[in-house]
């Protein structure tokens, strides 16, 4: 039996456990990134409930020496939000992203446990208030954050999406975490690494 396959109980416990650790950071990564004037019709919670479905339905594709759980994740969430976005680009009278409802039609073989993570963290005052600071941070660090802190991307990919040297990104990284380090911890959300 492949061991990473979420159909089985055994399987759906792995994902949920696996997920609980992720989705923290994309409940935060889609409240950033849904622009306000969109979320009448793009809600970051649909965005975040289109991702776990995915990835549960896709976790027999994860393979990890490809990478990290939480990569191939941010993977699925680009993909999703990227496709929603176009949907809303194609015309106003959408109501709601189509490309919100490719996974979302499995909803019922996702645990419940996965699906209910994202509701939580929206009725979690410290998470609201986590989010109110980051969006007040300037463009630069609210990429930053996006980047290295949710998607944990290496310094050096970072570096260069926003035009620093990678020791540049690593400090200003470092300076960053520890103004939102505690505030993180108090919601969940485990930021990307110092190092």
């Amino acid at each position: 039996m492949d061991e990473r396959h979420a159909d089985d109980g055994e399987g759906a416990d792995r994902f949920s456990a696996r997920w609980a650790e992720v989705a923290p950071a994309v409940f935060a990564w889609a409240s950033l990134r849904v622009p306000a004037p969109l979320r009448p019709r793009l809600d970051p919670d649909d965005v975040v409930q289109e991702v776990c479905c995915r990835a549960f339905l896709g976790i027999d594709r994860f393979d990890p020496e490809k990478g990290p759980f939480r990569a191939w994740v941010f993977g699925i969430a680009h993909h999703v939000l990227q496709a929603a976005l176009f949907e809303l680009a194609r015309g106003p009278t959408v109501a709601r992203a189509p490309a919100l409802d490719e996974g979302s039609r499995f909803l019922d073989r996702v645990p419940d446990d996965a699906t209910a993570i994202s509701r939580r963290l929206a009725r979690r005052e410290e998470f609201a208030r986590f989010l109110d600071v980051a969006r007040e941070l300037d463009e630069e660090d609210r990429r930053l954050l996006l980047l290295r802190g949710l998607e944990d991307l290496p310094h050096e990919e970072v570096a260069r999406d926003l035009g620093l040297t990678p020791a540049g990104a690593r400090k200003r990284w470092e300076r960053l975490r520890a103004r939102l380090e505690g505030m993180a911890d108090a919601t969940g959300l485990r930021l990307g690494d110092s190092a």
